[in-house]
């Protein structure tokens, strides 16, 4: 689904909070979110702070028809209760609007600052525009799974036909491949000595006789 704006995006997140807990529009409270992170906020009293700065005639602009944003729980409610996965890929279709892609870059990062006793830290699997310059395909990649089955997933989401995917050598891997292939786009991934059999078939290919021979490194 694309959207024609931010707006557009945030509306199209389901809204899974408790009914008394629906006072304020969800939309709008994320609104609000991503304002304040763009701002340099990067936890939830940044956040009621920043929102608590806004003029009545802004909260009625973005939906908002109190006084003043909801307290401090309220907003634990929203976050606890957040369809992370919709809000990712809302925000990627947004991203992505009605331009191709073009050049996409998959790559996984554990977050900073997340882990903690209880758990080993969140794990995102993202794929990066480089036409766009942001990502439209993020995905959480689950503690028991591995990056390459997030990334099976993850095609599964984005526009494949006349794109060329780029990643390390997690993702030179067969099954990757063809769905990129079938899907009408192309890769460029990187081969290491982790795949002695493929680097060597490569080595082959290119060798210094070969009809392609001079045209990759070899070492």
């Amino acid at each position: 689904m694309q959207t024609s704006s931010l707006w557009d995006a945030l509306v199209s997140v389901p809204d899974h909070r408790r009914a008394e807990g629906k006072r304020y529009p969800l939309a709008s409270l994320l609104l609000i979110a991503v304002a304040a992170m763009l701002a340099g906020r990067r936890d939830q009293l940044g956040i009621v702070r920043r929102g608590r700065r806004l003029n009545r005639e802004t909260l009625t602009a973005i939906g908002i028809h109190r006084e003043r944003v909801p307290a401090p729980s309220v907003w634990c409610e929203l976050f606890q209760e957040l369809d992370v996965t919709a809000l990712e890929q809302a925000l990627g279709d947004w991203v992505q609007g009605e331009a191709p892609p073009g050049h996409v870059a998959i790559d996984g990062k554990r977050l900073r600052g997340s882990a903690t006793a209880q758990a080993p830290g969140t794990h995102l699997l993202a794929a990066f525009s480089a036409r766009l310059q942001g990502v439209i395909g993020p995905l959480r990649v689950d503690p028991d799974a591995n990056e390459i089955t997030a990334a099976l997933q993850l095609q599964k989401t984005l526009p494949l036909k006349g794109v060329t995917i780029t990643g390390d050598a997690m993702f030179t891997q067969r099954a990757i491949c063809k769905v990129i292939i079938d899907g009408g786009g192309d890769y460029f991934f990187t081969v290491k000595g982790n795949q002695p059999a493929l680097k060597a078939d490569i080595a082959q290919a290119f060798r210094p006789f070969s009809p392609l021979g001079g045209m990759v490194r070899t070492d």
